[in-house]
C-alpha cells in the first residue's frame, strides 16, 4: 500500500510538473528578432532578383543590407569586405550589389531630419521630380529632378545665421540617390 502510495505521489508531481512547463510554454511571450534599422530581413525584396543567380550572391546581399544599418554603430565597415566577397564571386551576368546606398550630394542626412523634425513639411512629387519643403521655420526646402538632361539637385535653407544654398548637376545615379533621399524624408511623416 506504501509503495502505491508513492507511486501515486510522484505520479502526480510529475504530471503537475509537466502541466506548469505546459502553461509556461504556452503564455510565453514570443521571441522576435530586431535590426538597427527594426527591418527584419533586411533585404525587404531588394535581393530577390538574385535567386538563382550565381550560387552565395544572395546570401551576402541580405548580409551586405543589413550591414549597412551596422556600420553606423562599427568603427569598421563590415560591407566592405561583404561588398569585395559578393563582386569576387559575380560572374558574367551577374547584377551589381542591388543595395548600395549612394548619398545625395546636394542634401545630408542631417538637414533632411532637421526639415521634418517637427513632421511639418509639404512635398511634391510631379514627374522625376521631387520637393521637400519647411515654411515653418522659414525657408527650408529641397528638391531634385531626375529627368534626362536635367538631372540637378538643390538645396536651400535661408534661416538663422547665413543663409545656405546649393544647386548641382548631377549624374542619372547622383539625382536618383537624392530624389530617394527626399522621397524617404517626406515617407518618414506620411507626406
Amino acid at each position: 500500500m506504501e509503495l502505491l502510495s508513492n507511486v501515486t505521489q510522484r505520479a502526480s508531481i510529475a504530471l503537475s510538473t509537466a502541466g506548469l512547463i505546459l502553461v509556461v510554454c504556452l503564455t510565453a511571450a514570443p521571441v522576435t528578432a530586431s535590426t538597427p534599422d527594426g527591418e527584419t530581413p533586411a533585404n525587404e525584396g531588394v535581393c530577390d532578383t538574385l535567386q538563382g543567380a550565381t550560387p552565395g550572391l544572395y546570401g551576402l546581399c541580405v548580409a551586405y543590407c543589413e550591414a549597412q544599418d551596422l556600420d553606423d554603430y562599427e568603427d569598421k565597415p563590415s560591407r566592405t569586405r561583404i561588398l569585395a566577397n559578393y563582386r569576387k564571386k559575380m560572374q558574367a551576368g551577374d547584377q551589381d550589389m542591388p543595395c548600395i546606398q549612394v548619398p545625395c550630394a546636394c542634401v545630408s542626412q542631417e538637414e533632411l531630419n532637421s526639415m521634418t523634425a517637427d513632421g511639418l513639411v509639404e512635398c511634391n512629387r510631379l514627374s522625376g521630380q521631387i520637393r521637400i519643403e519647411d515654411n515653418v521655420t522659414g525657408i527650408h526646402f529641397a528638391t531634385t529632378d531626375t529627368t534626362v538632361n536635367r538631372e540637378r539637385c538643390v538645396y536651400v535653407k535661408a534661416m538663422g545665421g547665413s543663409p545656405t544654398v546649393r544647386n548641382m548637376l548631377l549624374d542619372e545615379d547622383g539625382a536618383q540617390a537624392c530624389y530617394t533621399a527626399i522621397d524617404e524624408a517626406c515617407a518618414s511623416v506620411g507626406e
